[in-house]
């Protein structure tokens, strides 16, 4: 099966290319993940990037996926980044 990368998809989406380390963290294995980043180091782009990527590449379903966030601001960023993204997929 081809997989496309965290790179072709922000590319194919219009969004900026992710750095190495957030393309490492969006195409890891599938299992739990801890990452542990400061502030505005781009947490919250990065699980949206690999909700994305995950579906994408048909690993997973969006109702499958659970996200879980420190604030409500975050959750709600990370909820309509995903949403506005799987939208563009599927368009």
């Amino acid at each position: 099966m081809s997989r496309v990368t965290p790179h072709q998809l922000a590319a194919a989406l219009g969004l900026p290319p992710p750095t190495d380390e957030q393309a490492a963290v969006i195409a890891a294995p599938a299992g739990p993940t801890l990452v542990v980043a400061g502030a505005g180091a781009g947490k919250t782009e990065t699980m949206a990037a690999r909700v994305v990527w995950l579906v994408a590449n048909r690993q997973v379903l969006p109702e499958q996926v659970l996200g879980l966030t420190f604030t409500r601001k975050a959750a709600q960023q990370l909820t309509s980044r995903i949403r506005t993204r799987l939208a563009r997929l599927s368009g």
